[in-house]
């Protein structure tokens, strides 16, 4: 009797298994072969999309290399991929500061700034970079957009752009005081680098050297003490 039942099981094991097939034995297959050859499709994507990346690496490299580097830089810009596209047109603008071309650099600057594929990190140094440039024609214009990058706290430079404006307060507004402030607030940072705090440092130093004194430290006229009125 025992074995009977055993066979009955088995055999509407085999039947339940033969009902399934016949219902879904198409759609087994038909995803195993979309996972196996969805696997092949991602490994030669990776492949080619690497050997993609290696031919445009090379481009720029020997554009770096040419008579003109930034002309060659931005016409090979147009076909390279966002971060390609984005180095060598940072790489372009750096050319043309050498080349004391500022204008067409603050273009290309302007460029990276503005397009949402660049990296966020780019786009944040391309609006410093612009603030620097323009500063060194304009120095009240570069100002505020300096000031603006600092008070950027989304901007990993605005550390650096604050220490610029320091320098601009302290060298062509002659506020020593305000630009100790700026100095101030980038030392009270957290995780500052050891380079840019000791700048910082030395340059509140240099200030606090050539700071006005307050009104109550200056001495009158003459270096004499004002004399009071005695009392008769």
């Amino acid at each position: 009797m025992a074995n009977f039942l055993a066979e009955v099981d088995e055999a509407l094991k085999q039947e339940r298994v033969a009902r399934f097939w016949n219902s879904y034995g198409g759609f087994v297959l038909g995803t195993a072969l979309m996972i196996i050859l969805g696997t092949a499709a991602l490994s030669g994507y990776r492949v080619w999309d690497s050997g993609i990346k290696s031919a445009q690496t090379e481009k720029l490299l020997n554009a770096l290399s040419a008579e003109d580097p930034a002309s060659e830089l931005i016409a090979l810009s147009k076909d390279l991929r966002p971060g390609l596209k984005t180095l060598a047109l940072w790489q372009a603008a750096g050319e043309l500061v050498k080349k004391d071309d500022k204008a067409k650099a603050l273009e290309l600057y302007a460029q990276i700034n503005k397009d949402p594929a660049s990296p966020p990190d780019f786009r944040h140094l391309a609006s410093f970079q612009m603030a620097r440039l323009i500063a060194q024609s304009d120095p009240e214009t570069g100002l505020s957009l300096l000031e603006k990058v600092a008070n950027d706290v989304s901007n990993p430079w605005n550390n650096l752009a604050r220490l610029e404006v320091a320098v601009l307060q302290a060298h062509h507004k002659k506020n020593f005081k305000l630009a100790r402030e700026h100095l101030a607030t980038i030392l009270k940072s957290e995780s500052l680098p050891q380079s840019l705090e000791r700048k910082a440092r030395s340059l509140d130093m240099l200030y606090g050297l050539q700071e006005p004194q307050t009104q109550e430290d200056i001495a009158p006229a003459g270096g004499e003490q004002e004399q009071k009125p005695e009392k008769k």
